[in-house]
């Protein structure tokens, strides 16, 4: 038995749920595991947890994304824990140079716009610039270093994400690519241990939804990437489409955007759903899963598709491709429109379902976890 400690965000969000069914897959297979939870950005409240890990957790693993921890207070506490002899996985589910502010403070001291006709009060900004861009560059690269000279090993979850490991490692042996697994949908019950239909009448029923139509869905957090508008432009007049999730807080504005569409088209065919609490039910109510984003790294609530057996559409987008065979790959438009109808058909849904079936034994949680304590090794 080894004892783990899990560290990830306390707010609930998709990193939060990974990292909790991570900790149950770790339990599962007799070991001894704890989850700490910090605050968004609070680098003091991360430290002082850190401080209190036990002595006998000899794996540490950060579940990490980008807006979950500062990373000049990630990387003290990596080295922190390092020196006590602890064994450091920073699992990294994002990473790119647009993630850091630091990189976009370089670029905007690149481009910053001229103002004065005199050549000579020009040239001093020009001076001034160039200094400003090395202390900035000088911040952005020290960042990148310090993320990735402390942990023991470094976990990517998606090509993307490997693509861009060079940012804070020069050595490829000490990275791995663990798929993101197929992840339980919380508060849904499991479609293998029970009558699907029937589950899916009853829930109907109690969301309002009718029985007698196609009903796709989009869910989770309603983000401007997911092309949420297209989908709704792509679903058959006939079907429904459920839009169930919750604002991202990056992209207010967008959920008021798509309420117009869909007013402005006189659209009778449109769900929307902003409690958070009912999405699961949505989920399980639904005959297919659509995730037309226009670019990810991962998607966990594709994974949840999976674990339903639900058949899915997804974007043409090598974040995708581990799910081969288990949805129908759209690169544009018109094609997601073809998929939307090609989907309905018993034939075409049902081979998706049984590869999601398999995947879901292939990707699971324990599966994933074991390959956890193998790069611990």
């Amino acid at each position: 038995m080894t004892r783990i400690t899990v560290i990830s965000s306390d707010e609930r969000c998709g990193i939060q749920t990974y990292s909790h069914a991570l900790v149950d897959a770790f339990r599962e297979l007799g070991h001894s595991v704890e989850y700490v939870g910090v605050r968004p950005w609070r680098s003091r409240e991360l430290l002082d947890k850190v401080r209190r890990i036990p002595r006998d957790s000899r794996v540490v693993i950060f579940e990490h994304e980008f807006g979950v921890f500062k990373s000049g207070a990630l990387s003290l506490a990596m080295a922190w824990l390092r020196l006590r002899g602890k064994n450091v996985i920073l699992s990294v589910h994002e990473l790119e140079p647009d993630k850091f502010a630091n990189y976009h403070k370089v670029v905007a001291a690149l481009h910053y716009r001229q103002r004065w006709s005199s050549p000579l009060v020009e040239l001093g900004r020009v001076f001034w610039g160039t200094v400003q861009i090395a202390q900035r560059m000088l911040r952005y690269r020290l960042a990148l270093w310090l993320l990735g000279a402390f942990p023991s090993r470094i976990v990517f979850h998606s090509t993307l994400a490997r693509d861009h490991a060079w940012l804070i490692t020069g050595r490829p042996d000490r990275t791995e690519i663990i798929p993101h697994f197929v992840e339980p949908l919380a508060g849904a019950e499991d479609p293998l241990r029970g009558d699907r239909e029937i589950q899916k009448r009853r829930l109907r029923e109690k969301l309002g939804l009718p029985q007698d139509r196609f009903i796709f869905i989009s869910p989770g957090f309603l983000f401007r990437r997911k092309r949420l508008i297209e989908v709704i432009a792509a679903t058959p007049p006939e079907a429904l489409i459920v839009l169930a999730g919750t604002e991202g807080k990056w992209d207010e504005g967008y959920l008021d955007e798509i309420r117009a569409y869909v007013e402005r088209s006189g659209l009778r065919n449109v769900v929307i759903d902003t409690d958070y609490d009912r999405m699961p039910d949505h989920f399980m109510a639904a005959d297919a899963v659509v995730l037309f984003y226009q670019r990810t790294f991962q998607s966990g609530i594709a994974s949840h598709a999976l674990w339903a057996g639900l058949p899915c559409i997804f974007t043409d987008d090598p974040a995708f491709a581990m799910y081969d065979g288990a949805g129908i790959p759209v690169a544009d438009e018109a094609a997601l429109r073809q998929a939307m109808i090609d989907i309905q058909r018993p034939e075409v849904a049902e081979r998706l379902r049984a590869r999601a079936r398999e995947l879901r034994d292939e990707l699971s949680p324990r599966a994933m976890a074991e390959r956890y304590l193998e790069a611990a090794a």
